[in-house]
């Protein structure tokens, strides 16, 4: 028997995330300085890196057959 697969989509709180991290200080505090509004961008684009690396485990992009071996799947008929 294979494990249930956890079907809950976890990439897509990443890139809400990273929205609210990138609008955040305009929002709330319209006047601060650029300097202040950089670590903000700079989280925002970690959390939309760490999104597609999320996003691709989700997929399966990178989980690919290598060579000649047949691929694996949970079918007992084949």
């Amino acid at each position: 028997m294979t494990e249930p697969k956890n079907e809950t989509p976890v990439a897509v709180w990443y890139f809400i995330g990273a929205t609210f991290a990138g609008a955040l200080p305009n929002l709330l505090f319209p006047g601060l300085d650029a300097w202040v509004r950089v670590p903000f961008i700079l989280v925002a684009l970690v959390l939309i890196f760490a999104g597609f690396v999320q996003l691709r485990r989700e997929t399966g992009w990178g989980a690919k057959p290598r060579g000649d071996e047949p691929p694996t799947g949970s079918s007992h008929d084949a």
